[in-house]
């Protein structure tokens, strides 16, 4: 046994969706310009990034909120969360951008400063400004440094970024280097990145001074000097911009439609046939499936293993992870296809890791908005997800109210959800006991939520992960699927035989027929002679829990509506009388 436990629905039916081999690959679209936005910490980068976001392409799924009710704090789920506080930006974001006319991959990535620099112990070399710090150059001569899991990680996030990059796009904030401010920190980071490229990297380095916006940049003394300083980096004359108010992008739009030309020449493109950046979303259909992608949030309190656990299903250290509550800020979006040797054919998965939802009395006040922006960002998450994963702390034996309150959330926004019993390795007991415990605080606190499904697994140590997939899946084509007019109402007559509803102002209560109006979530509407306050939420309950178990619709939403069918339609007698107009009346007396 795993640790996979459902009532109405056994192990023995997911058995088939195990049987294929579990094949995960990331997955990246080679044919599109990448494009990484780098630099020291407040340049300004992930403005920029928020500036390239296309919002008229899939990643618009993520936008729930109009722009104006959240500007400045992070914005919409989709834009990365923007604050004046240094280091807010940690994992490696990423989404599909858009500037005049060329499309593609934008990355956003952490500030790079000397904690950062003296952390990315790689290698393709050394940091040589540690030494000039005190730092010895020999890695394992400082710990604390070595220990670091968030500096570390965020230098291996943005070093992965610029891996990638076809365009490097080298952000500083160029106000301040006018006003006098040194550039030291710009010129380190010029030289740690020429000794942590690749060896070989072709891509394009592009400076960039942000904050640049209007003339009034040009009344500052000695900003001249400061630019042709910076010329001096290696890289070409840095391009004046302003990421918030949109200045310069013509400039560098020049430079992305170059090096877009010179990326399709060397790919062999030599017209809008051969072209398939046109779809920027064109790994969603490389794998020749028919299958819908599924947009998977992973929900849940802080330091539950909600990051681990991604980088487990996608076997890659694709975000940040560690023992630190709150590492996760933004929300991460990874594109995933696993199973591409499976009959049915690959299934391509959008999985969305979340920062830890806590309540606001709780959250770190300390003279920002940051955890509450990020918490914005996972409840975005949870409304536009096809299927919520709450990851639970197996160790702690029992849900807490924070956790009912998410599920109760996911079921009433409409989404799937699968329960994950994280960290079972600590567990005394067997996993299977665990997940049976966590069903019935679920059905006993939340009974409208349904027959969740629990799985518990390790994902620190890979146990039972491979199973995840496989169970939401099951579970979005549950939450999907329309049942047919003729099975449903056989189904209907059986249950309604077998318990009819009570009496309602001493008429029998009569039920002629059932259909579903609507999936995502299951949407069903009775007709007969009752309203659906005479029928009674009970009798509702019940017609819910029976589809339920007879259905297999585990752990979403049912709706089920009532229409009265004996009413007296309220227009029948409308366009009578003196009152009424038409084609033959006057609407009164005649004149």
């Amino acid at each position: 046994m795993f640790g996979l436990f459902s009532r109405s629905r056994g192990l023995h039916q997911f058995s088939q969706l195990l049987r294929s081999k579990w094949l995960s690959t990331t997955v990246s679209n080679d044919r599109l310009l990448q494009v990484a936005i780098i630099g020291p910490p407040n340049a300004g980068k992930s403005t920029l990034f928020n500036r390239f976001l296309q919002r008229s392409s899939a990643s618009k799924r993520l936008m729930t909120e109009k722009r104006g009710r959240n500007r400045g704090k992070g914005g919409m789920v989709g834009r990365a969360i923007v604050s004046d506080v240094a280091g807010t930006t940690r994992d490696r974001r990423e989404t599909i951008g858009n500037l005049a006319g060329v499309q593609f991959k934008i990355f956003d990535t952490a500030g790079v400063d000397d904690d950062v620099m003296g952390s990315s112990f790689t290698g393709r070399g050394k940091y040589r400004g540690a030494k000039r710090r005190g730092v010895p150059k020999n890695p394992t001569a400082v710990p604390d440094i070595r220990e670091d899991i968030v500096l570390k990680g965020m230098a291996e996030q943005t070093l992965a970024a610029i891996d990638l990059a076809d365009v490097i796009l080298f952000l500083f904030d160029g106000r301040s280097l006018m006003k006098g401010a040194s550039a030291n920190d710009v010129i380190e980071m010029a030289r740690w990145l020429r000794r942590h490229r690749a060896p070989g990297a072709s891509s394009q380095v592009v400076l960039c001074a942000n904050k640049l916006e209007g003339d009034a940049w040009a009344q500052m003394g000695g900003g001249d000097d400061a630019l042709e300083e910076m010329g001096r980096l290696g890289f070409g004359e840095p391009l004046l911009v302003s990421a918030e108010h949109g200045d310069g992008m013509a400039d560098v739009a020049s430079v992305l439609v170059d090096a877009e030309r010179r990326k399709k020449e060397e790919l062999g493109i030599t017209s809008l046939d051969d072209d398939s950046t046109s779809d920027p979303y064109a790994w969603a259909s490389s794998t020749s499936s028919s299958l819908e992608p599924i947009t998977m949030a992973i929900l849940g309190r802080q330091n539950v293993g909600k990051s681990t656990l991604l980088n487990a299903l996608v076997s890659e250290n694709r975000v940040i992870t560690g023992s630190v509550p709150g590492l996760t800020r933004d929300s991460i979006a990874v594109d995933f296809t696993y199973g591409a040797d499976r009959p049915s054919g690959a299934r391509n998965f959008s999985i969305v890791d979340t920062a830890g939802i806590r309540k606001a009395s709780l959250r770190d006040s300390a003279g920002d908005s940051i955890e509450d922006d990020s918490v914005r960002d996972a409840v975005r998450s949870l409304k536009l997800a096809h299927v919520c994963v709450l990851v639970l702390e197996a160790e702690k034996l029992h849900l807490t109210k924070q956790e009912l309150t998410i599920a109760d959330s996911v079921i009433r926004e409409g989404r799937a959800l699968v329960v994950v019993a994280n960290k079972s390795d600590m567990l005394e007991g067997t996993p299977d006991e665990y997940a049976m415990g966590v069903k019935d605080q679920v059905d006993r606190f939340l009974p409208h939520v349904g027959d969740v499904i629990v799985i518990a697994t390790s994902s620190l140590h890979g146990s039972n992960v491979e199973h995840v997939l496989p169970v939401v899946e099951g579970v979005f084509e549950s939450w999907n699927s329309r049942v047919t007019t003729g099975e449903l109402n056989k189904w209907f007559r059986e249950v309604v035989a077998s318990n009819p509803p009570r009496m309602s102002k001493g008429r029998v209560t009569k039920l002629k027929y059932i259909v579903q109006a609507k999936a995502r979530p299951p949407t069903f509407r009775v007709f007969g002679n009752v309203d659906e306050k005479d029928l009674g939420d009970a009798y509702v309950r019940f017609l819910r829990n029976q589809m339920r178990a007879d259905f297999g619709m585990e752990g979403m939403a049912i709706r089920i509506g009532v229409t009265n069918t004996n009413k007296k339609n309220p227009f029948a007698d409308k366009g009578k009388g003196s009152g009424g107009g038409g084609a033959k009346g006057g609407g009164g007396k005649g004149r």
